[in-house]
């Protein structure tokens, strides 16, 4: 909120301007140093700069990369703050964002600007020759202005706005650190693809070889099927510490480059992209880090080559796979670790019976790899301390032991010689014992549903699970937790009514939906008895996939008030044209002007995406780039006002400073419009600092000696409005 004033540019314009490599001055008189590369993941998009680091301070003077017109200058609340738009004499423009002000005659222009519209927000743009900078002036000061904590942004675009990696045109830093690796994932593609056994991505853990001078994963990952590699990996360079995204990124396998990105360029219309190169799986430990090695369906991006998309479909065997990463600066890493293609063996029926003769665990085993498998029966008391029974070779078939009642629970479990394996648990029966009941989850994919059922407690026989009239085995996964994969099949009217049932117990139904979205087609899909709705443009889709439904009841802060119940939109895609998420309103107790729609960002944390209400329809309305959870939740809560200052009583300076502290904890302010300075009831530029909390009123002149009185007013994206007012004494 500094007003920088002529002095201050008299002041630094002497200082000595370092010239970088390919004609740019490096902006900022500090040893260069960066916090983030260009192409880094950020929320919504990609990082389209660098960062650089101004070690926790603002106010370091900014100076001009080269020769060139100031062709934009714009403040704003939200995302870059302050920025300013350099033309350069070849037609690249550069941006500097979150700048704390900016110097003459930029400063002036925008105070004008502000004054003759009233509010803090403005957007200048200049002609050529209007405003000229020579490379090495001072046009700015950094700040922290908009998103993030004190840097410089600054970011580098073509003639055709297009982002452009700026260490790779003239820009360029002291690097000698190579890249670090620290996991990878391996993400199986459709119902028939599998790691590990199962449809969830399998994060392998690499550790460091200092003999080989690589990364090394510690152990084989067995797939079945198509599937993907992502990379979790990270650079640093030599003046700081910090995390920064690297350049290069190659997935070899078997000795042979499949795949290989660069990231040198980006279209602004292409930055919500980033989905599709950046996995949406929250791995553990990694989110928003993990970089894709293959290239999506729908994904145009321009950073890829190489001969493939990527997505793997290997042969049966051992593979070897390399992933190379490296910086601009050429310091490179790579990761070795291997993949073995094998089916995995089957365990199904599992199940303990009484019969007269004694009492027995029985099973057919499967593998259709393999003619003979190894198959371990084993006892335990409690369900963690097992003891081996029995080892033996079996061939494809029906399994069967006598067994004691000395021990509650029996494992069998089968390995082949891959090193693949299946497990089947059972506990005796008990009589007096209620039926063991489950805990049901659905996790969405594109063209199947697994169904994940847990146990209270371990059944005496594996759970029975019917599609139609075909039985799918159901695999077990934990103790007391059964996974099976459902097709959908939009031409198949039972293909999405599932029959789930326990011995002796009733069968639970579980209806699937079969809705089918396709890219090209638009649609108008409605869920849940007409409570949920999803508008689909034809460029929506990026493929084909069945949309889930599934109600849950939201919890929420203090803030918010559940308006129904919420819904996980699944599975947890992307698009490509944002979808139209309707939700309808039933409730006479809540005021609809309240209403909103949010997305769940973490637990009990609610963010708002859209309250436009939709009366004739009784529908709130949003528009959403991904599936999600998603709730129609109420604020009737006013913002929180504190620290006004000058504060009641206070005898202050003639300029005194002007500010208060504002706090929402449920739609949020997300408008200038929203929040009021009146001093004296004639209306104060108000500059709003959304992630301080604070609002500070732009004084331009002296007060006269007296009586003042100053009023903040300030509403939430729900209409609530608080007030706070002070009187004070200038001396």
């Amino acid at each position: 909120m500094i007003n920088v004033i002529k002095w201050m540019v008299l002041l630094v314009a002497a200082l000595p301007a370092g010239a970088q490599e390919g004609g740019f001055t490096w902006p900022l008189r500090l040893a260069p140093a960066l916090t983030s590369t260009f192409g880094e993941s950020r929320s919504r998009a990609f990082h389209a700069g660098v960062d650089l680091k101004t070690w926790g301070e603002t106010g370091h003077p900014v100076q001009a990369l080269a020769d060139g017109y100031i062709w934009r200058v714009r403040t704003s609340p939200w995302g870059y703050g302050r920025a300013l738009y350099q033309k350069l004499a070849d037609g690249r423009l550069v941006v500097y964002a979150h700048l704390e002000g900016f110097a003459a005659p930029m400063a002036e222009l925008v105070q004008q600007a502000q004054q003759q519209r009233g509010r803090y927000s403005v957007d200048l743009y200049f002609k050529e020759g209007e405003i000229p900078v020579t490379g090495g002036s001072v046009i700015a000061w950094s700040g922290e202005s908009g998103a993030g904590p004190p840097h410089l942004h600054l970011e580098l675009r073509d003639a055709n706005n297009v982002a452009i990696n700026p260490l790779l045109h003239g820009f360029a830093i002291a690097d000698t650190v190579a890249p670090t690796l620290q996991r990878v994932a391996i993400t199986p593609h459709g119902r028939n693809a599998q790691v590990e056994g199962g449809h969830d991505p399998y994060v392998l853990n690499l550790r460091w070889q200092p003999s080989r001078g690589e990364f090394i994963g510690v152990r084989p990952v067995q797939v079945l099927g198509p599937v993907s590699i992502s990379a979790l990996m990270y650079d640093r360079a030599d003046a700081a510490p910090n995390k920064l995204a690297p350049y290069r990124a190659e997935l070899h396998i078997d000795g042979e480059l499949v795949f290989a990105a660069r990231y040198e360029r980006v279209g602004y219309g292409d930055m919500h992209q980033m989905y599709l190169d950046r996995p949406l799986a929250a791995f553990k430990g990694g989110v928003g880090r993990f970089y894709n090695l293959c290239r999506l369906p729908g994904n145009r991006l321009e950073f890829y080559e190489g001969p493939s998309d990527g997505i793997l479909n290997l042969a049966r065997g051992r593979h070897e796979v390399v992933v190379v990463v490296a910086d601009v600066n050429g310091n490179e890493s790579r990761a070795r670790f291997g993949l073995v293609v094998a089916e995995p063996p089957v365990i199904a029926g599992a199940r303990i019976v009484a019969k007269a003769n004694g009492t027995f665990i029985e099973a057919r085993m499967t593998d259709a790899d393999n003619r003979l498998v190894e198959v371990e029966l084993a006892s335990s008391r409690d369900g963690e301390n097992w003891r081996r029974v029995d080892r033996r070779q079996s061939r494809s078939g029906p399994l069967k032991w006598q067994i004691h009642r000395n021990a509650s629970y029996w494992r069998i479990r089968a390995r082949d010689p891959a090193g693949t394996a299946a497990f089947a648990v059972c506990r005796l029966p008990d009589d007096g014992a209620a039926v063991p009941t489950f805990a049901l989850e659905r996790r969405p994919h594109a063209d199947f549903v697994e169904l994940v059922m847990r146990y209270a407690r371990v059944p005496s026989a594996s759970p029975l699970v019917r599609v139609d009239t075909v039985n799918i085995s159901p695999r077990q996964t934990g103790l007391r937790e059964f996974r099976v994969a459902v097709p959908l099949d939009p031409n198949d009217p039972a293909a999405g009514t599932v029959l789930l049932r326990t011995p002796k117990a009733a069968v639970q139904k579980v209806v699937l939906d079969r809705q089918l979205v396709k890219p090209g087609t638009a649609a108008k899909l409605t869920y849940a008895n007409g409570e949920v709705e999803l508008g689909f443009a034809a460029a929506s889709a990026y493929a084909p996939f069945f949309p889930q439904v599934v109600a849950f009841e939201p919890s929420v802060s203090t803030a918010l008030v559940p308006a129904g119940p919420a819904f996980a939109l699944g599975p947890e895609v992307s698009f490509d044209r944002k979808v139209a998420l309707r939700l309808r309103y039933d409730r006479e107790t809540l005021p609809p002007e309240k209403l909103g729609i949010y997305r769940e960002v973490a637990a009990e944390k609610w963010s708002l995406v859209s309250n436009e209400w939709d009366a004739e329809a009784r529908q709130v309305v949003a528009l959403v780039r991904r599936l999600g959870r998603y709730a129609l939740l109420a604020d009737l809560e006013a913002p929180e006002i504190s620290s006004l200052q000058p504060a009641e009583g206070a005898v202050v300076d003639p300029r005194p400073e002007i500010r208060g502290a504002v706090r929402d904890q449920g739609a949020g302010i997300g408008r200038e419009t929203d929040i009021e300075f009146e001093l004296d009831g004639r209306p104060l530029i108000a500059e709003y600092d959304p992630e301080a909390g604070r609002v500070y009123g732009h004084l331009l002149e002296d007060l006269s000696p007296g009586a003042h009185r100053l009023v903040l007013r300030v509403r939430d994206m729900s209409g609530n409005q608080a007030e706070v007012h002070s009187e004070f004494t200038v001396r």
